[in-house]
C-alpha cells in the first residue's frame, strides 16, 4: 500500500520534483549539523580577527584544485553518456583514469601552492605554519570527492548520494570537537578533510559494481570520444575558471580590502543567506543527469529548467523576506551573535544574491550537459567586470599617481570599503546575468517554435 502510494506520488511530481525533495529532506538533517558548527562551534574558537579568512582560504583551495574542477565537469557528462548507451566498461575505464590524473595534478598543485600561499596570507592577515598543506590538501579532495559525487549523481544512485550527506555531516562535527580546540583555523580545514575521505571511499563502495567488478573489462574510450571530451573541456575551462574567480575575489575583497569586523560579520550572515541556494542547488543536482539524459535522447528538457529556477527563484526570495522580518531577533538569540546585529540589514539582500545565483548555476548546468557554452562569453564578461571593479574601487588610492584629482574624489566619495557596497555590486552583476539568461531561454524558445 505506502509502496503503490509513493509511486503514486512519485509519478505525479515527476522525477525531478521527487528527487528533489528526497535529497532536499536528507541534505537538510545534516545541514542542521552544519548550521550548528558554522554559527556556533567555529565562531567559539576562531576568534574574530581570523574568523572573516575562513571563507575565502575555502575560496583558495578550491582555485588551487581548478584543473580537477574542470575535469570534474567532463567526467560527470561522460558517465552520464556512457550510462545511457550502456558503455559501462568505459566508466570504468574513466574512474580508473581519474585516480591517475590526480596523482599527477596533485604533485603540480603543491608545486605551485608553494609561490602562490605566502601571497595569500600575507593579504588573509593570518600564519600559515602546516595550514598551507591543509588548504591545498582539502581543496584537491574536494574536487575529487566531486568526481565520485557526479559519477553517482550519473548513474543515478540518488539514495547513496543522500546517505553519504547525511553521514558526512556527524563526521565533520565529531573532527571539529577535537581538533578546533588545539588550532583553529588548521582545525577548520582537517575538520574539512576528514568527511572529504569518508565521501571519497563511501562513493567507492556505491561504484563497485563498476569499479570492483572483475567481470567488467574496462574498455578504452579516447579514440572514439577522446576528442569531443578534450573539446568539451576546453570550453568549459573558460567558464570555470571565472566561475571560481568571482566568488574569490569577492571573499578577498571583503576580507583584504575591509575591517576584520566586516569579514567576520560577513562570514555569520553567510552562515544563514546560504539557507536560500539550498533548493535551487538540490534541484540542479537532480536536473543536471535527467537533463543531460533527455538531451542525449533527443527530447525537451527546457521544461525542467524553468522548474527548477522557478523553484530556486521562489523559495529563496521567501526566506529574504523572512529574514528581513526576524532578522534582528534572531542574532540576538545567541550571545555570541549579538555583536554582529549591524550586520543583520545585508542579511536579505546576501540571501536574494545567493539565490539568484543559484537559479542561475540551475540553467548554466543544464546548458553545459547539453553542449551549449554560449552563455560563457556574457557571464564572464560581467565576472571580469565586477571583480576588477570591486578590488580597484575599495584599494582606489593605488591610482592616486595617474588619477585625476576629480576621479579620485568620486571614488572617495562612493565610500566602497563597506560591506553594503560590496554586496549591492554582487547583487546587479547577479541580476545582470540572470536577466540575459532569461533572454537566452526566451530565444530558445522562440528558435524551437520556429521550426515546429
Amino acid at each position: 500500500m505506502i509502496l503503490r502510494l509513493k509511486e503514486k506520488v512519485k509519478a505525479r511530481l515527476g522525477e525531478l520534483w521527487w528527487y528533489t525533495a528526497l535529497l532536499f529532506c536528507v541534505q537538510r538533517l545534516g545541514d542542521v549539523v552544519n548550521a550548528f558548527i558554522g554559527l556556533c562551534l567555529v565562531p567559539k574558537y576562531v576568534n574574530q580577527e581570523e574568523l572573516g579568512a575562513v571563507l575565502p582560504l575555502g575560496q583558495v583551495g578550491g582555485i588551487l584544485a581548478l584543473p580537477l574542477a574542470i575535469l570534474a565537469v567532463t567526467f560527470s557528462k561522460y558517465v552520464n553518456a556512457f550510462t545511457i548507451r550502456g558503455e559501462y566498461g568505459k566508466v570504468k575505464s574513466l574512474i580508473r583514469d581519474v585516480f591517475i590524473l590526480v596523482v599527477i595534478l596533485f604533485a603540480g598543485i603543491v608545486l605551485y601552492a608553494r609561490f602562490l600561499l605566502p601571497l595569500v596570507f600575507e593579504r588573509m592577515r593570518v600564519e600559515d605554519g602546516r595550514l598551507g598543506m591543509l588548504v591545498v590538501v582539502s581543496g584537491v579532495l574536494g574536487s575529487l570527492a566531486v568526481f565520485f559525487t557526479n559519477a553517482l549523481q550519473a548513474l543515478k544512485k540518488f539514495k547513496t548520494i543522500s546517505l553519504i550527506n547525511l553521514i558526512s555531516a556527524p563526521i565533520r562535527l565529531v573532527t571539529l570537537l577535537v581538533c578546533l580546540p588545539i588550532r583553529a583555523l588548521s582545525g577548520y580545514f582537517v575538520g574539512q578533510i576528514v568527511p572529504l575521505l569518508y565521501g571519497i571511499g563511501a562513493a567507492l563502495f556505491g561504484l563497485k559494481g563498476i569499479v570492483f567488478n572483475k567481470a567488467l573489462k574496462a574498455v578504452p574510450y579516447l579514440g572514439q570520444d577522446g576528442r569531443g571530451m578534450i573539446n568539451f573541456s576546453a570550453q568549459v575551462a573558460l567558464g570555470s575558471l571565472f566561475g571560481k574567480i568571482q566568488p574569490l575575489v569577492e571573499t578577498f575583497v571583503i576580507r583584504h580590502r575591509l575591517p576584520d569586523i566586516d569579514s567576520a560579520g560577513y562570514y555569520m550572515i553567510s552562515r544563514f543567506a546560504e539557507i536560500g541556494s539550498y533548493v535551487g542547488m538540490t534541484m540542479m543536482f537532480v536536473l543536471v543527469p535527467l537533463g543531460s539524459e533527455q538531451h542525449e535522447r533527443g527530447d525537451k528538457s527546457q521544461k525542467l529548467v524553468l522548474h527548477a529556477m522557478g523553484g530556486a527563484l521562489a523559495s529563496g526570495f521567501l526566506l529574504a523576506l523572512l529574514f528581513r522580518v526576524i532578522g534582528q531577533q534572531l542574532f540576538n538569540l545567541i550571545p555570541m551573535w549579538r555583536v554582529y546585529t549591524g550586520f543583520v540589514p545585508h542579511l536579505a539582500l546576501l540571501t536574494m544574491i545567493l539565490t539568484i545565483r543559484a537559479a542561475a548555476l540551475c540553467f548554466m548546468s543544464h546548458e553545459i550537459m547539453c553542449y551549449r557554452f554560449g552563455f560563457y562569453w556574457y557571464t564572464s564578461i560581467i565576472a571580469i567586470c565586477e571583480t576588477l571593479f570591486l578590488y580597484c574601487i575599495t584599494g582606489f588610492s593605488f591610482f592616486e599617481p595617474w588619477a585625476p584629482a576629480s576621479w579620485m574624489e568620486w571614488a572617495a566619495g562612493l565610500n566602497a570599503g563597506r560591506i553594503g557596497f560590496v554586496l549591492r555590486v554582487m547583487l546587479w552583476s547577479s541580476l545582470l546575468s540572470l536577466f540575459a539568461m532569461c533572454v537566452q531561454l526566451g530565444l530558445q524558445r522562440y528558435a524551437r517554435s520556429r521550426k515546429n
